[in-house]
């Protein structure tokens, strides 16, 4: 699988997108069940897990050296629309091998799981076809754990987490088009 990982200066950012239900926490429980102790930041839209700030001097602090994994989970938008979650992880990986190792169990993970849209099959008839907004441009892949997977099936349409009220005003003027109640 092709990973959405860019590299500068050594700091890595990887990306994964996955459809689950809304009330789904898959993904969290699996971030639960790892041996890795991390420090949790949670709110209703995302979780921070955070490792150990590296202070390389008595007055400076270096962002960089902060690993961080970013989750963001599926939500209803519109009455109608589930966003697409994400899982950022964003660290070096040669000064945090566990959190590299970590991030390459989630990868084997996530990739247990049906892959059901690819950027580089976009353009194929049909393909993509619940994917509204801007998620085919920014996810590389995107994988349904399994009640994402039976929505998918079933014709839910999915929209990026950062699509702001223009994007999803458009989305849903052609759905009602389809026949959605989307407001």
């Amino acid at each position: 699988m092709r990973t959405l990982a860019i590299v500068i200066d050594g700091l890595m950012a990887a990306t994964y997108y996955f459809l689950s239900a809304p009330n789904e926490r898959d993904v969290l429980d699996w971030f639960r069940r790892q041996p890795e102790a991390a420090e949790r930041h949670l709110n209703e839209e995302r979780m921070l897990l955070a490792g150990p700030l590296i202070q390389k001097s008595e007055s400076s602090l270096d962002a960089s050296d902060f690993p961080l994994i970013s989750i963001i989970m599926p939500k209803v938008r519109r009455g109608a629309l589930w966003t697409v979650g994400e899982v950022h992880f964003l660290h070096k990986p040669k000064e945090f091998p566990a959190l590299e190792r970590l991030r390459k169990r989630f990868q084997a993970w996530i990739n247990e799981n049906p892959r059901v849209w690819e950027q580089k099959h976009d353009g194929r008839e049909g393909y993509g076809y619940y994917f509204e907004g801007t998620v085919r441009n920014i996810a590389d892949a995107v994988f349904a754990l399994p009640s994402g997977l039976t929505a998918f099936e079933t014709g839910q349409y999915f929209v990026a987490e950062d699509d702001n009220d223009g994007v999803l005003d458009r989305v849903c003027s052609t759905l009602r088009l389809r026949g959605i109640n989307c407001v």
